[in-house]
């Protein structure tokens, strides 16, 4: 389905509950100490957010016979960083996608997890869940601070300032991170990017210098939260649960209606007012390691 420089992700069959999943098996052996902590860090952060209705769920982990580690996650349609280049999203669906994930996120650091990853490219979508987070490879948990893949691995277009300065890693990385994605999905390219150039390392840090610019049929209100969710200093911007509370509160006129909202492709009216209100979790099965019908070749490494 997808290769990237970390791991590869395969559709599969589960045959004990003969359902279509997600495997994501990394593309080196855990042959070394930090390769073993990220692995389990990933593990360990989606198992415990995974029964949240807005991150992706997590069925099972495991390592092949020749040592590649791998999760097993439900299988979804696509991702918004796909959408966002062919159709952007509108003012009213990045405010509601917004919502889900900043929902999401009052659950994960309500855990103590950070993302530190959160791009269009990681919020999914499928035929029963307009957005769900994915990719855990850089959570970490508070109880294990590990700043020595941040610069390594991050994705710098929506990177906050500190990530790049080897910052003690704290919630706002995650409210800048999203904030930065909001506006991306919504312009079709990451905030203050060119048209024409994909920036460099230095450029990207310049940048961080320039205003974010407001968006043509974007009402201001909504470009100003996610200025404050963009704010340099790091004390400056809202907690999530407050990024949440704040992109509910923007009333935008004239959006799409429900019906309309539904029929487009990862997208739908959202309802997610606080925690408590959200969707009853999906319940994951703890026992569904079972056996995989291989639609695969497990990767190997000479």
């Amino acid at each position: 389905m997808a290769r990237g420089g970390h791991a590869t992700i395969y559709r599969a069959v589960q045959d004990s509950v003969g359902r279509e999943v997600a495997v994501k098996v990394e593309n080196h052996r855990l042959e070394n100490d930090r390769d073993q902590r990220r692995f389990l860090r990933e593990a360990r952060a989606s198992g415990r957010l995974s029964s949240h209705p807005h991150v992706v769920d997590l069925f099972d982990v495991g390592v092949t016979e020749d040592g590649h580690p791998y999760l097993i996650m439900e299988l979804c349609d696509g991702s918004y960083g796909d959408r966002m280049t062919s159709a952007p999203l509108s003012a009213v669906e990045a405010r509601d996608l917004g919502v889900r994930i900043a929902d999401a996120l009052v659950y994960a650091h309500e855990f103590g997890v950070l993302h530190r990853d959160i791009k269009p490219a990681n919020i999914l979508y499928s035929h029963f869940n307009s957005a769900v987070l994915a990719d855990f490879g850089l959570a970490i948990l508070a109880e294990h601070r590990d700043t020595s893949v941040t610069l390594e691995v991050m994705t710098p277009a929506y990177a906050s300032p500190e990530m790049f300065r080897h910052s003690h890693p704290s919630p706002p990385v995650d409210i800048y991170a999203l904030s930065a994605t909001l506006y991306a999905v919504m312009r079709g390219r990451p905030p203050r990017w060119r048209e024409d150039v994909n920036p460099g390392l230095l450029t990207l840090m310049e940048l961080f210098a320039e205003p974010i610019p407001d968006l043509p049929g974007v009402p201001t209100a909504l470009i100003e939260v996610l200025r404050a969710g963009m704010a340099n200093d790091a004390a400056s911007r809202p907690t999530a649960a407050q990024m949440r509370e704040m992109l509910s509160s923007v009333s935008l006129v004239g959006g799409p209606t429900e019906r309309a909202a539904e029929s487009r492709p990862g997208y739908g009216v959202a309802s997610v007012k606080a925690r408590g209100t959200a969707p009853a979790p999906r319940q994951s099965d703890p026992g569904a390691g079972g056996t995989l019908r291989r639609l695969f070749n497990w990767p190997r490494r000479g």
